[in-house]
């Protein structure tokens, strides 16, 4: 069980990776083409499709991790990387929260000027690189503690 837990762990992981960068590369790029009104209009009708496949990969990321952090109390190496894992998942999902949902519905209410949401988009689209890099660190600690020697 702990092996397939491993590897789901990691699947997701490196999935949800790649969920950021097609977000970051596809998305943030096109949105940051677009003038303030025509992006929000966009942003309106895309931002609900995004949702399901990243929880879709998120979910199995985060708890694959949380219990991996539990049941490898006795092997120190692979909890410590299991335990960067989440910490990484745990701080994208802080980010999220924090700046990316509310400003995402400030998007979709229309409740800022063309200047401010400008703004705000530019410094999603940063938040989002600092969200994808520690998904990054994530993916090659899962990758790690599959390979680890313990």
């Amino acid at each position: 069980m702990k092996n397939i837990l491993a590897y789901v762990g990691t699947i997701a992981t490196a999935a949800f990776l790649g969920n950021m960068l097609v977000i970051g590369l596809g998305y943030g790029l096109y949105w940051q083409s677009l003038s303030p009104q025509v992006f929000t209009e966009q942003f309106t009708l895309q931002f609900p499709y995004l949702l399901p496949p990243t929880m879709g990969l998120l979910l199995p990321a985060l708890l694959s991790s949380i219990v991996l952090v539990i049941i490898s109390r006795g092997e120190p190496v692979i909890r410590r990387r299991w335990a960067i894992v989440l910490g990484g998942i745990v701080i994208a999902c802080t980010i999220t929260a924090v700046y990316h949902l509310p400003t995402n519905f400030g998007f979709m209410d229309g409740r800022y000027s063309a200047g401010e949401t400008v703004s705000k988009l530019r410094t999603w689209v940063l938040l989002h690189w600092v969200r994808t890099a520690v998904v990054l660190i994530s993916s090659v600690y899962a990758v790690k503690a599959i390979h680890s020697p313990e």
